[in-house]
């Protein structure tokens, strides 16, 4: 399982017999490498662009860049939702200035070329200088994205007409959204807010830190001092907590989904809103966690509504969408930039039936592992630009994820210890194979 990029570099080293997995760091840094990245992951893979929940009205819109590419998230006026590239046709210039909003049409800034909200053009701005029938077949309408598909409310682009469907795609990642979903009576909302930032190095790194558990403790210590402060006093909480701990990493797994997509399941004592309820969060709320627990059981039966309760669970959709359904659910895009430097947008996400009580213990701990100022995110952000920085000035070559690799079966459908590192290579697998040429993503 030796592969060659098509340069002739030799990037995803696989060596069964010696169990040993690693990637090549010009996959880090290299330009030419990035920029056969855009072109073949960015162009055919599915991207995660917005939630059904973001555009409630008709006329509701968000503008957003997703692959490089900036588009328009639009609920039309008729109801239906679309992906249009924010881009007038006459001059190139952005139509959609305002993040999001709510509009009746979109209006260029430059010559005043206007269109509505399903892109069709509806005037030049002039009554003399163009021929009859000047729009003639829609050509110069606002062009819409070659492929538009959700599941279950998530919205994916596609740039190559000729994919596969996001359900094919998303292969055994739908569950991992199943789960998500089934949690609400309603319907899963994004919360108001979002937390935007920027990280000096590859993509592909934060996608690797985005589910490894290998490194909770030696760089969260800090937030586990937290807790432990914080259940200081409450003898249960206190028990409960350090026994979570010491049976970290045998009481989960890491499983990959196909097509490199991957999720990590662990069990982590900061208590869920859905629905573990922990101590420290003292009486007031436990009745409701615990009747929503008894609604799991109800709908998806007692082992299922377990998983759905306990477990804290990290997803990657191969390339850049992180869903982490974790102390509070967060949903997390990773829109590179350069070999060297990417954005990053999260949104927190929740039941719509939820109660105040609920809400507000669910963005405590949101804010206080990812958010801007939380325990996690920095540590994390730390690390990354420390890989990139040590990449970028060594001359080793090579960066070792072999923990847990057997050689044995299939890589992309694997599945390990909570510190094992069997969903990387699962997202290299699939990299390397889609770089090569090997799988197009194509029907």
């Amino acid at each position: 399982m030796t592969f060659q990029d098509p340069a002739g570099l030799h990037l995803v080293d696989a060596d069964p017999r010696r169990k040993l997995f690693r990637v090549h760091r010009d996959a880090y840094r290299n330009a030419d490498i990035y920029a056969r990245e855009k072109e073949l992951i960015f162009g055919r893979c599915w991207l995660y662009l917005g939630h059904q929940s973001e555009l409630r009205k008709n006329g509701d819109f968000v503008a957003r860049r997703v692959g490089g590419r900036d588009l328009i998230f639009v609920r039309g006026r008729d109801g239906r939702i679309s992906a249009l590239y924010n881009n007038c046709t006459h001059r190139g210039a952005r139509v959609c200035r305002e993040r999001k909003g709510t509009a009746r049409n979109f209006s260029c800034p430059y010559h005043g070329w206007t269109f509505d909200t399903a892109g069709r053009l509806l005037s030049t701005n002039t009554d003399h200088g163009y021929p009859e029938n000047f729009n003639e077949g829609g050509r110069l309408n606002l062009r819409p994205v070659e492929r538009l598909e959700n599941y279950r409310g998530f919205y994916f682009v596609n740039f190559n007409p000729r994919a596969i469907s996001l359900y094919d795609y998303l292969d055994e990642a739908r569950t991992a959204f199943d789960n998500l979903c089934d949690q609400t009576e309603t319907e899963m909302i994004i919360l108001p807010g979002e937390h935007s930032y920027t990280i000096r190095a590859n993509y592909k790194l934060l996608a690797e830190n985005s589910y490894d558990g290998y490194h909770l403790t030696s760089v969260h210590g800090t937030y586990f001092d937290f807790l432990r402060d914080r259940a200081a006093g409450n003898e249960a909480a206190t028990k409960q907590l350090e026994s979570t701990i010491q049976d970290y990493f045998t009481s989960g797994r890491t499983r990959s989904l196909g097509k490199g997509h991957a999720i990590l399941d662990s069990m982590v004592p900061t208590g869920r809103p859905v629905a573990q309820w922990v101590p420290i969060w003292g009486p007031d709320v436990k009745k409701e966690i615990d009747a929503k627990r008894a609604y799991l059981e109800a709908k998806v039966g007692k082992d299922k509504a377990d998983y759905i309760a306990d477990y804290q669970k990290n997803l990657v959709v191969f390339p850049n969408l992180v869903i982490n359904d974790i102390l509070a659910a967060t949903v997390r895009v990773i829109e590179p930039e350069a070999p060297d430097f990417m954005r990053v947008t999260a949104w927190a996400i929740g039941p719509q039936e939820e109660s105040a009580a609920l809400r507000q213990l669910r963005l405590d701990n949101f804010i206080s592992f990812l958010g801007p100022a939380g325990f996690g995110s920095p540590d994390d952000i730390e690390m990354l630009e420390l890989c990139q920085t040590g990449n970028a000035h060594s001359p080793i070559e090579w960066s070792e994820i072999s923990k847990g690799f057997t050689g044995e079966g299939d890589v992309l459908h694997a599945w390990g210890r909570p510190d094992d590192e069997n969903h990387i290579q699962a997202y290299w697998t699939q990299w390397d194979r889609v770089m090569q040429g090997l799988d197009t993503l194509e029907a």
